[in-house]
């Protein structure tokens, strides 16, 4: 079922404004590296931009006439729709750099713990650098 080309306009505003919000609210905890947080807007984020998907299908948008299509695009809904793709921007460069921090982290772990396993003390009790196979247990049978 399509709507009237005004009711249309208002949910499409009210649905730019709701993801708008949701966007900046998401783009605040990625700068402040509250990743847990952001994960739990991931449900409601992705209902809100269904239901805005859903508002731009093709089905809509064609039960439309060229005269109400164009009307629909007016100052306020391309204030929302500038507004919408610049968070959009800024939450893609967010996220990407979220993604790159928790990289290094994740290499930085790992080297250390990869550095801490060369480390040890070898046979005869001395501290070795790089003795030890990969972590293994070995017995020695000259006791």
């Amino acid at each position: 079922m399509t709507d009237k080309p005004q009711d249309l306009q208002d949910r499409l505003l009210q649905c730019f404004g709701a993801v708008s919000a949701l966007l900046e609210q998401e783009n605040e905890l990625l700068k402040s590296g509250q990743w847990q947080d952001v994960e739990k807007l991931v449900p409601r984020k992705r209902e809100l931009t269904q239901l805005l998907r859903k508002l731009l299908s093709p089905a809509q948008v064609r039960s439309l006439t060229a005269e109400e299509r164009a009307s629909q695009v007016g100052p306020e809904m391309e204030a929302a729709i500038k507004r919408f793709n610049a968070l959009v921007k800024a939450n893609d460069d967010l996220l990407q750099s979220a993604i790159a921090a928790q990289d290094t982290l994740i290499k930085l772990v790992l080297d250390d713990a990869a550095q801490e396993q060369r480390l040890g003390y070898g046979a005869s009790g001395s501290y070795t650098v790089g003795a030890h196979g990969g972590g293994a247990l070995a017995l020695r049978g000259d006791f």
